[in-house]
């Protein structure tokens, strides 16, 4: 077909080789499975092209031009090799669902058989779109069967692109807090390096022990401070932080949306109750709760409590992330 030729025209000059094999023409997963095997997203806009192949080909009449050309806009998106800028920026998975919704929107408008397809349509709108909406409020039976039919996909044309438009934007939310948690998740590690590796080299910068009467009290339990002791305690910190992760892991919701937030929060967890556990303990250096912690256990107990401790302000970070993702939630096919 015209349209998958135009494809592997394009694949061909991105990349020097023909993707897709003899007898495969109709099989858009063939080329994607060649080259990005473990890629997840892409076999889902793969199996939603096959999808808007089908309907193609089940057709009698003609295809407006837009839906082949969106399609192999699709195609070659998801055929773009990974690299870290594209990742970060999403601009293959953005731009191959923006082109696969495209032509999905036009494909459905021009259906032989709209009226038929109006309950799922006017599902999908109602699930992006509130229910105010004048776009939403044009498909109601009362309006939507007193127009003509142009002005009748028209009206469906234009509810599905503010459907799509309000995923896209809810991905891009997603994408956007995904990059903010991974900067911060980078300062906190800059962070506890930049101060376990000056502690280790200078052990009298950062006081960890502890004067209790005549006993000293060292994060690593010897007697005078060490280059060890910030680690230890970032390491206790790390372990009480990660209780929290298998609460956060634990309270997550299953998501469909292309992005994922779990692993950058509980990597912010992580790194946060590591700086949490030795700021606490120079706040023992002040004289507070001189009397609880008196032995290296408790001490290291402390840091553990510590660690554990910011998850009363990731906890606030957690629900935010679950209300962009909720948000982000796909609508359901319009087929």
């Amino acid at each position: 077909m015209r349209v998958v030729s135009e494809v592997r025209s394009s694949a061909v000059e991105e990349s020097g080789v023909d993707p897709v094999r003899e007898g495969d023409e109709r099989d858009w997963s063939v080329p994607v499975e060649d080259r990005h095997p473990a890629s997840a997203w892409r076999m889902s806009v793969v199996e939603r092209l096959q999808r808007l192949q089908a309907e193609i080909d089940q057709r009698d009449g003609g295809v407006p031009t837009a839906v082949h050309t969106a399609m192999r806009i699709a195609a070659r998106a998801v055929l773009l090799k990974s690299s870290l800028p594209r990742w970060y920026s999403g601009v293959n998975l953005e731009r191959a669902w923006r082109a696969v919704h495209l032509a999905d929107e036009v494909l459905v408008a021009s259906s032989p058989d709209l009226v038929g397809r109006m309950p799922a349509i006017r599902a999908t709108v109602s699930r992006k779109l509130p229910g105010k909406d004048p776009r939403l409020k044009a498909l109601e039976p009362a309006v939507f069967d007193g127009l003509s039919a142009a002005a009748q996909r028209e009206v469906v044309l234009t509810a599905l692109r503010g459907a799509h438009q309000s995923s896209h934007d809810a991905a891009t939310a997603v994408r956007s807090l995904r990059n903010r948690i991974i900067l911060f998740g980078l300062l906190l590690l800059a962070i506890n390096i930049a101060v376990g590796w000056l502690t280790a080299h200078h052990e009298r910068m950062l006081p960890l022990c502890l004067v209790n009467g005549a006993n000293t009290i060292c994060p690593t339990g010897g007697p005078n401070p060490t280059s060890g002791d910030v680690w230890w305690l970032q390491l206790m910190g790390m372990l009480g932080a990660s209780i929290a992760v298998v609460v956060l892991l634990l309270r997550t919701k299953p998501s469909v949306v292309p992005y994922t937030l779990t692993p950058y929060q509980a990597i912010v967890k992580v790194l946060l109750g590591s700086i949490l556990a030795v700021v606490g303990v120079l706040v023992l250096r002040a004289g507070l709760l001189h009397d609880v912690v008196t032995t290296q256990a408790s001490l290291i107990a402390f840091a553990l409590v510590l660690g554990y401790s910011q998850q009363v302000g990731t906890r606030l970070l957690d629900n935010f992330a679950d209300q962009v993702v909720q948000r982000a939630q796909p609508s359901a096919t319009t087929e």
